[in-house]
């Protein structure tokens, strides 16, 4: 009796116990994740405080989630169950930090029902599942107490790092909808014209219509976007909040005053400028096919920013061993390392990147290709220059020009080349290929302007700078220098880069439809959060993403490629020797010789041929040597996880019961 009394009383003390804990402790969360998935970031907390302190109408969150229809469906459909989880979970944080301002409503749209015609309703992309019309939503809306309104239309788990600030801007922009205005100033078609007709009229010309570029349609979700017209003479203030600059090739001198007067009056700038765009496509000509390989397709704004005490380097392109790409240059060739290609990771971001700025805070997957070199020079300005991105130490800038290739003379064709950018790599340091001026800017037009009033149009391939010269009755337009009164100081973010935002880079085609490759895109958001002071979406955006790396096979790569660079290059050049040897000898075959001599040519080229061969399997066998390193963790990872282990904790658990079975022997024998 006495033993049911103590079990009774310990089953209501441990009740008790979890009642008064749970009481007491209501609100705690302890997130164990490595990157604290499920704990909201600090620029949420400032947005969900700053409802708060403001008083701001409550918000509504619906989040529609066939839950059961999807448990009829294939594992495909299935696999978002776990992600629908982390979506609950998310926004049960922000309903309870919220103090009432967030309420969290969750629906399951059944096939016919009232829900599903309002996720239908709201716009939510249903996906059609079978012929009776049933759908599969799962998507969320935001509603204010005033009847605005804001959707996801559909959730996708590869899209689960950037969740929570798809979330944290939809409220955002619901409760504070005044958007900044951001003037974007190009030589290249970063926004189309969305005219239906121009479409039709490109199209019935056999040629595809332009399209807005991903990151500037990514821009106009949160900001009010428009194209400043290069005949432009002036950016008001009053019509922008932030202008930004996407490779400016050959400028005239109007837009350049323009561009020059707002920065100096105040205007906060971000400056993108290339050695080599991609985006820039040299002018097709059928009448000379190869025109298009002398074409430059770089852009830089040597007046302006010569003033400013910066300088991208003519015909330098960045280049770094330890933060290349390794990838095929060929359709069925091997991975190769490209060292004009860099890729930051979280392997690099400390030494490469200005964390201290939250541009750059939680990100660790950009990519620059064929980006430029950015170097401070002697100038009377006072500015405060702030480097944002470089490379590691073994960084180096390499001359490459437009045009064919010569000898060692390295052109734009080498990008595809990864041998030959390799031999010409040599280390010198860090080089800086984004930085951040502060202070009141110099004016590159101290005793004011003249300019003609309408720009002569370039002709079709000229070199960067190039400008016709204005008509002899042409319009001139005077302008005056900027007074002492309007000056004002500023901000200008610049890249050497373009290619980083354009949609060969930053995203990618996947299953699901275009997604972001990379953290570009967040970059180029962050910058403008950044200079437009939206510092609470910002700190949201800078959440790290979700990666499991294999360090160790990685460091063994890094390891190996190091190792062997000296060789491959020093094989790399017999090739190409006895290459070079073996066209002169063949060139000898088919002249008129006389047959001993043609005997004797032939012997040779066999042997050149032979030497060759040698240096290529050299070249094969370093290859072979790096991969069989890597084949050998492999293994023992492998070994590790499908045997060692299981065998260890099988021996492990056999050891445990013959120790409990001989402790109750040894028991029994002491009852004796």
């Amino acid at each position: 009796m006495n033993r049911i009394i103590t079990i009774v009383l310990i089953a209501l003390l441990t009740v008790f116990t979890v009642h008064t804990v749970y009481m007491n402790t209501d609100g705690w969360r302890l997130d164990f994740t490595a990157d604290g998935i499920y704990t909201l970031t600090d620029g949420t907390h400032d947005i969900l405080n700053k409802m708060n302190h403001e008083g701001v109408q409550p918000i509504t969150v619906k989040l529609y989630y066939s839950e059961t229809i999807g448990k009829k469906l294939p594992a495909f459909i299935k696999s978002f169950i776990t992600y629908e989880q982390y979506v609950r979970s998310l926004l049960s944080e922000y309903q309870r930090y919220s103090q009432g301002k967030i309420t969290v409503e969750f629906y399951d749209p059944k096939a016919d029902s009232d829900e599903a015609q309002d996720a239908a309703d709201y716009g939510l992309d249903g996906k059609m599942l079978n012929q009776y019309g049933d759908q599969f939503f799962f998507g969320m809306v935001f509603e204010t107490q005033t009847g605005s309104k804001d959707v996801i239309d559909f959730l996708w788990p590869e899209k689960q790092e950037t969740l929570e600030y798809e979330i944290s801007k939809r409220i955002y922009s619901l409760l504070w909808p005044a958007k900044k205005r951001v003037g974007i100033l190009s030589s290249l078609d970063v926004m189309a014209d969305d005219n239906p007709y121009y479409a039709q009229l490109m199209a019935a010309q056999g040629k595809a219509a332009p399209e807005t570029w991903t990151m500037v349609k990514m821009m106009k979700e949160t900001y009010d976007v428009s194209k400043i017209d290069l005949e432009s003479d002036q950016i008001s203030h009053d019509d922008y909040d932030l202008v930004v600059v996407i490779h400016p090739r050959s400028l005239a001198d109007k837009s350049l005053w323009a561009l020059d007067e707002w920065i100096v009056t105040g205007g906060n700038t971000i400056v993108m400028v290339d050695p080599y765009a991609i985006r820039d496509q040299a002018p097709q000509n059928p009448q000379q096919p190869f025109a298009q390989y002398q074409y430059k397709p770089s852009s830089n704004l040597e007046r302006l920013m010569e003033k400013w005490g910066l300088r991208r380097v003519e015909d330098q392109i960045a280049a770094d061993f330890d933060l290349a790409v390794k990838r095929p240059v060929s359709r069925s060739g091997p991975a190769e390392t490209v060292i004009v290609d860099m890729n930051i990771t979280d392997k690099t971001r400390a030494t490469t990147l200005n964390t201290e700025l939250p541009v750059f805070q939680g990100l660790n997957n950009i990519r620059f290709f064929m980006a430029g070199v950015l170097e401070q020079v002697d100038t009377e300005s006072n500015l405060e220059m702030i480097p944002l991105v470089q490379t590691t130490e073994k960084g180096d800038a390499l001359n490459m020009k437009a045009g064919f290739p010569s000898g060692n003379e390295l052109t734009f064709m080498d990008a595809g080349n990864p041998g030959k950018l390799l031999d010409a790599y040599n280390p010198q340091g860090q080089k800086m290929i984004a930085c951040l001026l502060r202070g009141q800017f110099p004016t590159a037009f101290a005793e004011g302007a003249r300019f003609p009033a309408s720009t002569p149009e370039t002709p079709p391939g000229m070199p960067p700078g190039f400008q016709m010269p204005p008509p002899e009755d042409a319009e001139w337009i005077e302008k005056e220098a900027v007074t002492a009164d309007r000056l004002a100081p500023a901000s200008v973010m610049v890249f050497a880069d373009v290619d980083f935002i354009a949609d060969e880079l930053a995203f990618q085609q996947s299953f699901f439809g275009l997604a972001a490759a990379n953290d570009n895109h967040k970059v180029m958001l962050n910058a403008l959060d950044y200079m437009l002071g939206s510092e609470e979406l910002l700190r949201v955006r800078a959440k790290s993403s979700i990666k499991r790396p294999f360090v160790v096979f990685d460091e063994i790569e890094a390891a190996a490629d190091q190792e062997s660079l000296d060789e491959e290059r020093k094989f790399r050049a017999e090739v190409e020797r006895f290459q070079k040897e073996l066209s002169d000898k063949q060139s000898q075959l088919s002249q008129k010789n006389t047959q001993l001599l043609e005997k004797k040519v032939q012997d040779e080229l066999t042997e050149l041929q032979e030497k060759k061969k040698n240096a290529e399997r050299q070249l094969r066998e370093i290859r072979k040597t790096k991969r069989a390193a890597l084949e050998g963790v492999e293994g023992r990872v492998r070994f590790m996880t499908m045997w060692f282990t299981p065998i260890l904790v099988f021996l492990l658990g056999m050891g445990l019961f013959v120790r409990r079975k001989m402790n109750e022997a040894s028991v029994l024998r002491g009852t004796k």
